[in-house]
């Protein structure tokens, strides 16, 4: 059975690469008094491309966040835990 074609985003990660439905993104929330992040699958639900985690679902146009590309769910399922949480502060 061959692969299907990943769907490309239009959308770039902090390191400029693109980001495919199916990525497995480290997500950075936060403000200057906290930061923390999440690792969230990127999805195609009616037409849109989501972040699916714990809370739910939401888009990519938050203001208070980066994305970085870590793996892909095929190739590192392991990466994708809906309760991946790490806290940080920030400096």
């Amino acid at each position: 059975m061959k692969d299907l074609q990943r769907h490309f985003t239009g959308i770039k990660d902090k390191n400029n690469n693109k980001i495919f439905v199916g990525d497995i993104l480290r997500v950075t929330y936060g403000n200057a008094d906290s930061n923390f992040s999440e690792n969230e699958l990127v999805i195609c639900k009616d037409g849109k491309f989501l972040l699916d985690h714990e809370d739910g679902q939401s888009t990519f146009d938050s203001p208070h966040f980066s994305l970085e590309v870590i793996g892909t769910l095929k190739d590192n399922p392991e990466l994708y835990n809906d309760n991946f949480r790490i806290s940080f502060d920030s400096d």
